[in-house]
């Protein structure tokens, strides 16, 4: 199992990867076409799209993953994938009518103003195609196909930010041309998708398939809802007390901040349909412990290097009027880490108990509700940042709590806990240098190193695992 796991993790991060990458490359061409006001439109419409994402198709794509590797016979999982396939094509295409109807006022109270209700429509184009891209994309997951994933996911993010560039900055469309390329990317890795599993994907449909799928997935919709405000409570927030440059300021480290989600890609992508196929044996429980410290290890290191170096990254990286955003990268980056970990609390997914994931983001959203509205009005966006922190750690502690319960891992609470202190340390101790800039680079490179130095000490990594790993990938690379 986890050797299936580092070879579908890696192939599963390389498109995150270079997706991510094209997307920081490309935020000195956004900083300069969009002001933060644009930015945070941008931001708002992309927070609309994932509750489309999340709601309309009724999350019917995590049943799938729940149900497809137990059919028997091609035919069975043919017939579960394609039912799944035309019930999101006509949930998606009848909220896009509709929405269409109501597009003033609906852009008037997300955006602020009627006449951003142009950019609102071609957001439902961008809805509709992610929509049904969303669960063709999943599908190869779900078939263990990791490299067809990855190609799908790699020809989106070149026709996306291809097309983003060229409408953007070169013809001067600004918003409306990376709305175009981002449409354009959807549409033809939903075609590509369709036309590689043209074998899973058939014009079959049966409602037989459909009502277990729905009583599985409809409880994931309302968690849905409640994750949606979990995650975006703090963008809406910062829009009714402040202002879209606030916004603006806030997304733009939010998306620098969320490049540490290239580290939870690889692990979520592949752990999850592992974890599906491997929980009843023995050795499972194990295993996914020792994935866990690893992903600790990683995580802990990438976090402290992104607060360690946020003024840097943004100097380079963006405009003057965009610096300030540095300052709160430090509780963006561990609130996204925290978000995603819910991959390893498996036991309520594997005991089918979705009711209590649904307890666990309602009473998530509340929190992060009431954390947000607290600490906005008086620290601003600042506010807002620790506030998702703080709500993302409840959350994850639920889930691990329960979890827990229903499916025991043997983790080490004290080695997790003795890490992050050493990291917050280590990040408090960079954030007081005064020092001339190279030099301040280099010190804080050397904190880095005792970081990860410790951090093995500490046990996350070993040196013989290290060796195991060393092995494993040259005999898969064939040297």
């Amino acid at each position: 199992m986890i050797k299936r796991f580092f070879k579908d993790g890696l192939i599963y991060s390389i498109p995150s990867f270079v997706s991510r990458g094209i997307s920081v490359l490309l935020i000195p061409l956004y900083t300069r076409v969009l002001s933060p006001a644009d930015y945070g439109a941008w931001d708002m419409l992309l927070v609309f799209m994932n509750l489309v994402r999340l709601t309309v198709a009724l999350e019917i794509s995590q049943a799938v993953a729940r149900f497809y590797s137990h059919e028997k016979g091609e035919k069975n999982k043919s017939v579960c994938a394609s039912t799944a396939l035309w019930f999101t094509i006509a949930a998606n295409g009848l909220f896009f009518v509709i929405a269409q109807l109501f597009a003033v006022p609906i852009s008037g109270i997300l955006l602020g103003s009627d006449d951003l209700t142009p950019i609102f429509r071609l957001g439902l184009v961008l809805g509709l195609f992610n929509g049904v891209f969303y669960l063709v994309q999943n599908q190869f997951r779900w078939e263990l196909k990791s490299k067809g994933y990855a190609l799908v996911s790699l020809i989106v993010s070149f026709v996306t930010a291809g097309l983003s560039v060229v409408l953007a900055y070169v013809f001067k469309f600004g918003l409306y041309g990376i709305l175009v390329g981002s449409i354009a990317g959807s549409l033809t890795g939903a075609i590509y998708g369709l036309i590689v599993l043209r074998k899973t994907f058939r014009f079959r449909f049966s409602f037989n398939k459909l009502k277990p799928m729905l009583q599985f997935s409809v409880p994931l919709v309302f968690s849905g809802i409640a994750v949606f405000i979990s995650l975006y409570i703090d963008r809406i927030m910062i829009r009714h007390f402040l202002t879209l440059d606030a916004l603006g300021l806030y997304s733009l480290a939010f998306r620098f901040a969320s490049v540490i989600s290239l580290l939870m890609v690889g692990f979520n992508s592949a752990l999850t349909p592992l974890i599906y196929r491997h929980y009843e044996e023995s050795a499972t429980p194990g295993n996914l412990s020792a994935i866990f410290r690893y992903f600790i290890f990683f995580a802990l290191l990438a976090y402290a290097g992104m607060s360690m170096y946020a003024k840097e990254i943004l100097v380079v990286f963006t405009t003057p009027e965009y610096y300030p955003a540095a300052g709160i990268i430090v509780f963006l980056v561990p609130a996204i880490i925290l978000s995603n970990m819910y991959v390893f609390a498996p036991g309520i997914n594997i005991r089918k108990k979705t009711s209590y994931i649904l307890f666990i983001n309602i009473v998530g959203a509340v929190l992060q509700f009431f954390f947000n509205y607290l600490l906005i009005p008086k620290f601003g966006y600042i506010g807002a940042a620790a506030a998702t922190c703080l709500g993302n750690l409840c959350i994850f502690s639920m889930y691990i709590v329960i979890s827990q319960r229903l499916y025991h891992v043997p983790h080490n609470w004290g080695r997790l806990a003795s890490g992050i202190v050493v990291i917050v340390v280590l990040i408090g101790l960079s954030s007081q240098l005064e020092l001339a800039p190279l030099i301040e680079v280099f010190v804080k490179l050397g904190l880095l190193c005792i970081a990860a130095a410790v951090l093995m000490l500490l046990g996350f990594v070993r040196i013989d695992e290290i060796g195991r790993m060393k092995n494993l990938l040259l005999k898969r690379s064939g040297i």
